[in-house]
């Protein structure tokens, strides 16, 4: 970081880290992304002192190491102005995110680290838990904002953490197929995806595809430390 240049270090995969890459390209802050690719790099970062709790991903910004997803996000938003004009926004926009992450966390976007046999199961219940509790919540705010942003009329944190759950659907049948009852979610997606750096990050070698059985056995291997 000697040209004080942020470092996101992860698994080459989207994962925790992918909500806290899409903050900084919307903020418009360059960065360097660092891939986890050994064991040996994980075991040096936490022997560096530089993972609390050791975990990742790791965001070493302004000199000093970041760890937590939910903790990067909010503080790159912060830095990049994404956090609502008033107290009533910011407050506002603190809840859609904790429903927002609560999504992620409901099986996206780890799937794929299941057993075979129960992915198709986890993938019915992340659909019922959307259809029945977050979506509907969503659907309703974006109709009720109307600027195509779930709190006030640009970009802010909580349109971040949405939309990292949410692109997942386009490339799961089920979830797809489910959009079509929420017009305003689907839309969002669309209108997201066009925003001022997200638009070419999303087209760039940066975003990553779903997970597949190489990337699964690689993380666990470098991070959860599995030998299968």
């Amino acid at each position: 970081m000697a040209d004080g240049k942020p470092r996101l270090t992860y698994t080459p995969g989207r994962g925790l880290a992918e909500v806290t890459r899409l903050a900084l390209v919307a903020g418009g802050i360059k960065y360097e992304d660092v891939y986890l690719t050994s064991r040996d790099a994980f075991l040096q970062l936490i022997n560096d002192g530089k993972l609390l709790f050791n975990q990742i991903p790791l965001l070493e910004m302004d000199g000093i190491c970041l760890v937590g997803s939910e903790a990067l996000l909010r503080y790159v938003c912060n830095k990049a102005g994404l956090m609502g004009k008033t107290d009533q926004d910011q407050a506002m926009i603190e809840m859609l995110t904790l429903g927002a992450r609560d999504l992620l966390k409901s099986g996206l976007p780890n799937f794929k680290f299941s057993p075979p046999e129960k992915q198709e199961e986890i993938i019915q219940n992340i659909a019922k838990q959307s259809r029945e509790r977050y979506l509907p919540v969503f659907e309703k705010t974006l109709a009720a904002n109307k600027s195509g942003f779930l709190v006030g009329d640009s970009l802010t944190m909580a349109d971040l953490a949405f939309f990292d759950p949410i692109s997942y659907f386009d490339d799961i049948p089920v979830l797809k197929e489910m959009l079509t009852d929420f017009p305003q979610c689907k839309a969002f997606v669309d209108n997201i995806s066009q925003q001022p750096g997200i638009r070419d990050y999303l087209s760039s070698p940066r975003r990553f595809p779903l997970p597949n059985e190489d990337y699964v056995r690689e993380v666990r291997r470098n991070i959860l430390n599995q030998r299968l």
